[in-house]
């Protein structure tokens, strides 16, 4: 049974000659590379041509099956191995355990119907979209983070797992959008096979907040303020 030490052991063989943030986010492109959806079946299998050039084909095949694996069971080793080997607690990303995951999910979500919405404002690599995943897997999942390296892991494991969705690059306390990512499922050969559309519209996001429509009241004559009829003689009082 594949562990973390050697997806680590596995990951720093793919990444020797460049630095290990550089081959980390290589390993996320590539990984979501397959998953896109193509307008055409001809772009796809360019784009899967494409993945069985990469110079270090036989290293990443390794990897990506090794983080299959540890994903069974809605697990997210990404997100062990960046937090290890990338990050090391940089700008506060330590990830919340899954056991709390586990927790925290049972507590908000509880018991869910099928399609139910989820949401997570600052998602990371995830976490907290899987464990709801493992209460319900037939969730609508709904992910935001700053950090686009932290996106594009909750993307892959929302892929992996064959979860829906999105996944949205943006700034949830100023609203800011740069990039969104649609996660479903599309019907090839009698198989449901994940996938994901990429758009910079934030329009076609439904995590982004719309700007809500102008309710201001109306008035139909100018604003004439009430004077009090009995004067008002008080004195000033004193704390002390």
């Amino acid at each position: 049974m594949t562990d973390i030490k050697q997806l680590l052991t596995a990951f720093e063989r793919f990444a020797y000659g460049n630095s290990l943030h550089t081959a980390f986010t290589d390993l996320l492109d590539w990984m979501l590379l397959p998953f896109k959806m193509h307008d055409s079946t001809e772009a796809h299998s360019a784009a899967l041509d494409t993945y069985r050039k990469h110079k270090k084909v036989n290293e990443l095949v390794e990897l990506v099956k090794m983080v299959g694996d540890l994903s069974e069971g809605f697990r997210d080793p990404l997100g062990e191995l960046y937090m290890q080997a990338i990050s090391n607690g940089h700008n506060g990303q330590y990830f919340t355990p899954e056991p709390i995951c586990d927790m925290m999910a049972t507590i908000s979500v509880g018991n869910p119907t099928d399609g139910q919405t989820v949401a997570d404002c600052a998602c990371g690599s995830g976490r907290m979209l899987l464990s709801a995943a493992k209460i319900n897997r037939h969730l609508k999942l709904y992910g935001a983070d700053l950090d686009i390296t932290c996106c594009k892991m909750a993307l892959v494991n929302m892929l992996l797992n064959s979860l829906q969705g999105e996944i949205a690059h943006m700034n949830s306390l100023t609203n800011d959008f740069y990039r969104g990512y649609k996660v479903s499922t599309t019907l090839v050969n009698g198989y449901h096979y994940p996938c994901y559309i990429e758009f910079t519209e934030a329009e076609q996001s439904l995590i982004w907040l719309k700007p809500v429509k102008d309710t201001a009241p109306k008035f139909d004559k100018p604003f004439e303020p009430v004077s009090a009829k009995t004067p008002i003689n008080g004195v000033q009082g004193s704390l002390f």
